[in-house]
């Protein structure tokens, strides 16, 4: 085929990532930049036939005892029904590795194994044949991962999909009701979105880490998102929902006010009319309206005290925008403020950039892949309506049979095989 295995520059790996199929932000030039900077070393490699670059891939480079380990993180990115040009890649790449003393490869291709419905039930016949595919080249599929991981890409994404999705009203209208609502509350509330500036990572980390101590899991550190913000300027958004205290209490004491009168009225009216049920029904509906007003007064007004500042963060997410999608990363809540719904407003806000932009897959990113009620994330993802993609997960192939044997054994007698 007159093909040929080589390193690439970063602007022509740039170029062909972002037109490509799958394309994603973890095969992406901007996240080669982001591990040069955090001191992963990492390769650009791809074939060429005839000048043209048909494939590539971003390589990342992890450590074990026995070698340093290739790993393609969501890709390559090849057309995996070409089998001459898959056969060739999978051949150079290993030559590659093995002239860098690799271990063993992990490719973690960005393609779907399964698409299922909220309850995790089949949408079609999972794609078994891709991995008995790459296994005849050498590779072996490791089981299906289940769970949530801060490590690498995940085995299972939320998506929805916004092909027939034109402007802000279709948009809404493709929600569940209850999105509906909570964005109505939003607007209720006074709740506003804001884009950080660098200076607001600080308080961005803040609320990850507290978010990831209730949670229990690992947060990443205040300089990765600093220099995720730098490498990838205006492809990553850092946005909190906010909510101020001064404003929203203002408001709520002009609706108390509003329905006092209200009530008064009909309260004219009950003692002219004494006998007209209607009246007290709606006494009975304001008043109600009115102690509801009173409670959120209240309870605004001791957050407020308690925070001891009049603007608030309720929620904070990070999102990179990519030509193929919008994935949503990292996020935290503060419990004190979740009923104000801060995460669906930001999420919104989001969807509605991809449908301005005209990005077509909106990718809500991990879940466990279990449709038990024990996944806390998917309730909140599966209310905007999209569907729950498994990937085809995880290949090896040794580059090193013997160490790398010996690496196998040595996991599987302390446990972690």
């Amino acid at each position: 085929m007159g093909l040929e295995f080589l390193e690439i520059n970063l602007e022509e790996y740039d170029a062909f990532e972002r037109q490509h199929v799958l394309g994603t932000y973890t095969q992406s030039a901007n996240q080669y930049k982001l591990l040069q900077m955090r001191n992963t070393q990492s390769y650009l490699v791809g074939i060429k036939e005839k000048e043209k670059l048909i494939a590539a891939g971003l390589i990342s480079t992890a450590t074990s005892k026995f070698g340093p380990v290739f790993m393609f993180d969501n890709g390559p990115l090849i057309d995996f029904d070409n089998e001459k040009l898959l056969n060739f890649f999978i051949v150079e790449s290993k030559k590659f590795a093995k002239k860098h003393g690799v271990l063993y490869i992990q490719w973690t291709p960005n393609l779907t194994y399964a698409e299922t419905n909220n309850k995790g039930e089949y949408l079609n016949t999972p794609n078994d044949e891709i991995i008995h595919r790459l296994e005849r080249y050498g590779f072996k599929h490791e089981p299906f991962q289940y769970g949530m991981s801060t490590a690498g890409s995940p085995t299972w994404e939320y998506i929805k999909k916004l092909d027939d999705v034109n402007n802000e009203i279709e948009l809404l209208k493709s929600y569940t009701k209850n999105v509906q609502y909570y964005l109505k509350k939003n607007k209720e509330f006074g709740v506003e979105v804001r884009q950080l500036d660098k200076s607001d990572l600080v308080e961005f980390k803040n609320l990850t880490q507290a978010t990831a101590n209730r949670l229990h899991y690992h947060d990443k550190d205040l300089e990765f998102y600093q220099t995720l913000y730098d490498i990838y300027g205006d492809q990553a958004f850092f946005l909190f929902a906010e909510l101020n205290f001064v404003k929203y209490i203002n408001e709520e004491q002009q609706k108390y006010a509003n329905l006092e009168k209200k009530l008064e009225n009909i309260q004219s009216k009950i003692e002219k009319y004494p006998t007209q049920k209607k009246f007290k029904r709606q006494y009975a509906e304001f008043d109600d309206q009115l102690q509801h007003h009173l409670k959120r007064i209240s309870k605004a007004k001791e957050q407020r005290k308690l925070a001891g500042q009049d603007t608030v963060v309720v929620a904070g997410a990070l999102f990179i925008e990519q030509p193929q999608e919008i994935t949503y990363l990292y996020s935290g809540t503060y419990e004190t403020y979740m009923d104000y719904y801060g995460p669906y407003q930001i999420q919104n806000v989001m969807l509605n950039k991809a449908v301005e932009h005209g990005i077509k897959r909106y990718n809500f990113y991990g879940i466990a892949g279990k449709f038990d009620g024990s996944d806390g994330v998917l309730g909140f993802k599966t209310a905007f309506n999209g569907y729950a993609r498994q990937l085809v997960g995880n290949f090896t192939m040794p580059v090193n049979p013997i160490k790398y044997k010996i690496y196998r054994l040595l996991k599987t007698l302390i446990g972690r095989g």
